[in-house]
């Protein structure tokens, strides 16, 4: 053994070991603060304000699609009454102009003329065969024929004050068909279409 002059053990003690690792663990506490009462009233109000906007939409998406498949029906509704009423006569083949509507007795199997349709109702609507259709009873049929000047198609349009009496002949009419319509039993109903065409006497 040697000692030097510091005063220190300078014998080979071998290789040097590394110092231990000392590992620090941290404990330290997050704190979880919990919704308050009013946090969790609006989160609520907001959510409930979104989904009542989502129901408003959805329900002016049915509204409308139930407004479009009811005109789509009255549309086709009034074609029929036009199609059934294309190849009448002007004026009846057995008495000719002396009766404005259907003679007397005449039932709508039997109509012959145009005039024969002047303020008919059909309830369940019928088709271009006459033949009445059951599953379509929310909508109404009003068939309305006025007579017009021939070279005037848009006179005599008061149905409720004609300017020209119905049993005037002038060689032209107007055909006006409108198209009513009611969701439930209940409802009063509402004109959903109308149609009209001028007819020529040939």
């Amino acid at each position: 053994m040697t000692i030097n002059c510091t005063g220190h053990d300078t014998r080979d003690t071998g290789p040097l070991r590394p110092a231990p690792r000392v590992s620090f663990v941290s404990h330290v506490r997050f704190s979880r603060r919990a919704f308050t009462l009013l946090e969790s009233a609006l989160a609520t109000i907001i959510i409930g304000v979104g989904v009542l906007a989502v129901m408003g939409l959805f329900e002016a998406c049915t509204r409308q699609n139930r407004a479009g498949a009811a005109a789509t029906t009255a549309m086709l509704l009034a074609g029929h009454i036009q199609e059934m009423m294309e190849g009448l006569p002007f004026c009846d083949p057995q008495t000719g102009r002396a009766t404005f509507g259907p003679e007397k007795g005449e039932t709508l199997a039997f109509f012959n003329d145009i005039d024969d349709f002047d303020n008919q109702t059909f309830n369940p609507p019928i088709d271009s065969t006459r033949t009445s259709v059951p599953a379509l009873s929310q909508y109404t049929q009003v068939v309305t024929i006025m007579p017009v000047y021939p070279n005037q198609p848009s006179s005599n349009i008061d149905e409720a004050k004609p300017e020209i009496p119905k049993t005037a002949y002038t060689g032209a009419v107007r055909v006006r068909v409108k198209v009513l319509y009611r969701l439930r039993p209940t409802d009063p109903p509402q004109e959903v279409y109308r149609a009209q065409c001028i007819r020529l006497d040939k």
